[in-house]
């Protein structure tokens, strides 16, 4: 299944993926954005009452809600723990997921960063600092203790972060997307993509972004960042809105299309 997180409902969906059927919409806090799946539950971003929920993802049961920063916004899982940007504060939240125990508040390392992607490489955390737009930077901290291993500078100011199991791609407001090697980050591609880039997947070949001027889906081909594919969702008569963020699912890319307030959202599958 892949769940989708309702902004101004207050809770999530939880859909079907072979056939897109809606099995179920389970409440939350207050101004959900982001979730992150444990292998076993769903963690969601509550940026309205600084907390993250916790729901059992077999049957959508509340199983808590924990206080993290002020407006917490990405969230990822590291295969024990949950760790959360919290954007107001310019810090990053690390919980046990077995309990939603805190295990440590940590800096970015950059004064005001408006953390806001996070992504885990299998030893440490990448979080994208927004502050200063139009440019940017990433901080690398090492997962077990949250030390601070690094902060690499960007052109634009950065939103969705996602590894392809070598480097670190980083989706920038502003009209790129970065490859940072994630061993010592450097720097090994910037690739203009004529939008606003915000949302990045990876599907095993490719990353998948989101551009949000024009209502565009690109894929890029991992290996050098060329443009294989641009498709075009919020044209479509069944699938109306602004792509924001992607999941894969093994098979295919699902894209949230954001329809504002008053217009119910929807997603697509790729």
């Amino acid at each position: 299944n892949v769940w989708t997180v309702n902004q101004f409902s207050n809770n999530v969906t939880k859909v079907r993926t072979s056939d897109g059927a809606n099995l179920g919409t389970f409440s939350v806090g207050n101004t959900p954005l982001h979730a992150a799946f444990d292998g076993a539950n769903i963690w969601v971003t509550n940026s309205g009452d600084n907390t993250v929920t916790k729901l059992r993802a077999s049957d959508g049961s509340n199983l808590g809600t924990f206080n993290v920063g002020s407006r917490p916004l990405g969230i990822a899982f590291d295969g024990a723990n949950i760790w959360v940007t919290n954007e107001a504060s310019s810090t990053v939240t690390k919980l046990h997921a077995s309990d939603g125990s805190s295990l440590g508040v940590f800096t970015t390392g950059v004064a005001g960063s408006l953390p806001r992607g996070i992504a885990f490489d299998g030893a440490n955390i990448w979080v994208a600092n927004y502050v200063n737009a139009p440019n940017g930077s990433v901080s690398k901290l090492r997962a077990s203790d949250g030390a601070n291993l690094g902060i690499f500078a960007l052109p634009y100011a950065p939103f969705g972060i996602a590894f392809d199991g070598a480097n670190i791609w980083v989706a920038c407001i502003g009209g790129s997307v970065s490859k940072l090697r994630a061993s010592d980050g450097v720097n090994l591609g910037t690739f203009s993509i004529p939008d606003e880039p915000s949302g990045i997947a990876f599907d095993g070949a490719n990353i998948w972004v989101t551009g949000q001027d024009f209502e565009r889906v690109y894929k890029l081909r991992a290996s050098d960042g060329t443009i294989l594919d641009m498709f075009l969702p919020g044209i479509l008569p069944t699938a109306q809105g602004e792509p924001r963020f992607l999941a894969f699912d093994g098979g295919n890319v699902w894209v949230t299309l954001n329809s504002g307030q008053s217009v119910a959202g929807s997603v697509m599958k790729l």
